[in-house]
């Protein structure tokens, strides 16, 4: 893989990390396919693109589906040549408990957040290999490790990006295509906007943990290409990211019975703060 990204494709690039990437790429004067649904932000993208120092070709696509992924492919090929690297970057969320969330909201996630990825890696993977190498950035979550309570959708297509990228960098071995996938934790992004929940509840804690982020959007990307320039598997790029990693591989059942405790004890905060709102008598003395 070459040390100088010159050409990459991004998917998501309408916003948040997707947009970051391609600024920073930019910068050094990469040549970029950028591609989101929304044609709007995809082509500021691209503008923003060129004021930084790169050629951006904006490029309206449904990750979800497999036909225009393999258009955007051939697009590519046309007109960066030689493709660098590949982020796997358009992703959504979605929250609340097993069975409350709807099938539909299931198979919206799971279709743009794992299937996604998995005809991005399908459509390019065979290019990289016959170009003789390059290398593929996969955008999964902290979530897909830590498997928190109420976001099971999310944590699952994350969680299967990981294992896909996993599973990619064992066959790819020797073919000189090296994979990165990258786990955050929050940061302030602009995936709150779609976000799909079952109550306030959940959009409350969403916003604060997005709210009290400790790295931005350029930080995250930065800290991927970093990653990416190193050959390295795993970017955790936040320290509390790299903390539960650890322990979920040290202690796994330890780790399981941890964030259900958490889990446990939130629900009898909420059960606390509701009864006050009813009855202030029951206040705690101070």
């Amino acid at each position: 893989m070459p040390t100088q990204i010159s050409t990459a494709v991004i998917t998501g690039a309408g916003g948040g990390r997707g947009r970051a990437l391609a600024l920073q790429l930019a910068a050094r004067g990469a040549r970029l396919l950028l591609a989101d649904v929304d044609r709007a932000r995809c082509e500021e993208s691209a503008c923003l693109a060129e004021q930084a120092g790169g050629q951006a070709t904006a490029l309206v696509v449904d990750v979800s589906d497999a036909e225009q992924v393999e258009h955007m492919a051939q697009t590519a090929e046309r007109v960066l040549g030689r493709i660098d690297l590949v982020v796997n970057n358009a992703g959504v969320a979605a929250g609340g408990l097993v069975g409350r969330v709807s099938l539909d909201d299931w198979r919206w996630i799971v279709n743009i957040n794992l299937w996604g990825v998995i005809h991005g890696c399908h459509a390019f993977v065979p290019r990289l290999v016959e170009q003789g190498g390059g290398a593929i950035l996969n955008v999964a979550s902290l979530a897909g490790i830590a498997c928190a309570p109420r976001m099971a959708s999310y944590n699952v297509t994350k969680a299967g990006v990981i294992a896909l990228s996993e599973t990619l960098c064992a066959e790819l071995t020797g073919d000189n295509v090296r994979v990165t996938v990258l786990c955050p934790a929050f940061f302030k992004t602009n995936l709150l906007e779609t976000m799909r929940v079952t109550d306030s509840e959940i959009r409350s804690l969403a916003e604060a943990a997005f709210a009290n982020s400790t790295m931005s959007a350029a930080e995250v990307a930065a800290a991927a290409l970093r990653a990416v320039a190193r050959g390295r598997l795993y970017c955790l790029p936040m320290r509390e990211g790299r903390i539960v990693w650890r322990l979920k591989r040290l202690v796994p059942e330890r780790f399981a019975r941890l964030i259900a405790n958490r889990r446990l004890q939130r629900m009898a905060e909420q059960r606390a703060v509701t009864q006050q709102a009813e009855d202030p008598s029951r206040a705690p003395s101070r």
